[in-house]
């Protein structure tokens, strides 16, 4: 059986529809905690493909978090391993920062349910071709990345530039939250509303707009999900 690792980065921030996908192929996924002092493996040597999750964390806080930098080695591993990866917004951060990118804190934290533009180059990549050309999807990050070096951009938004990018034929960072559903969503709005009422978020806005647009989603992440499965 194919297994992929999952690095899952606080109690909310969990793999959602990318695990559901998996388990619909039949993909076994371990996830290992490193918040809860969990190793991070140096090698992907009983895997298959690797996964990095969001959480609160700043992929440049590693002496905070020295687990971030044993993160960066495993993804380096898994590249060099010609191992499919797939980064989602904090994971994201972390493979541009493993491609030698320089993450940031954003002008602006974008945090709801808002639009994702597709580039054209989107149209021609093999998981991402057939998507609309804008459509809605959950943010909820206040950092961003410089595009790694040979790496092609995929997405923007409004309020940040890189919003998703591959690197080789098998490497994805996606800023923005595709594996979200209406109840992690709305587990995240509990266990932080106190944060995101001083941000100016509307929390009932916020929690009614994932109820009713991400059923909507669901089929495009299940497409994504699927494609980036095939690769493993």
């Amino acid at each position: 059986m194919q297994r992929v690792l999952f690095i899952q980065h606080g109690a909310p921030d969990k793999p959602g529809l990318l695990a559901e996908v998996l388990a619909a192929h039949h993909i076994a996924l371990d996830v290992v905690h490193p918040y809860l002092d969990q190793p991070v493996p140096i090698a992907l040597d009983a895997y298959h493909g690797l996964a990095l999750g969001g959480g609160a964390q700043s992929a440049f806080q590693t002496s905070e978090f020295p687990y971030l930098a044993d993160e960066c080695q495993l993804i380096q591993a898994t590249l060099q391993a010609g191992k499919p990866v797939i980064g989602l917004c904090l994971g994201a951060q972390l493979l541009a920062t493993a491609l030698g990118a320089q993450v940031i804190t954003n002008t602006q934290k974008e945090i709801g349910i808002l639009p994702v533009h597709f580039h054209p180059a989107a149209q021609e990549d093999a998981l991402f071709c057939d998507l609309p050309p804008t459509m809605p999807v959950t943010h909820w990050h206040s950092d961003t990345f410089a595009l790694p070096g040979d790496a092609v951009g995929l997405a923007w938004s409004d309020l940040t530039s890189q919003q998703l990018f591959r690197w080789g034929g098998n490497a994805y960072g996606l800023q923005f939250h595709l594996e979200m559903t209406p109840e992690i969503l709305e587990e995240m709005i509990v266990d932080s509303e106190d944060y995101l009422t001083g941000q100016g978020v509307d929390t009932a806005l916020f929690l009614s707009e994932g109820r009713s647009l991400l059923p909507g989603i669901r089929d495009a992440a299940w497409k994504v999900f699927s494609r980036w499965a095939a690769l493993l």
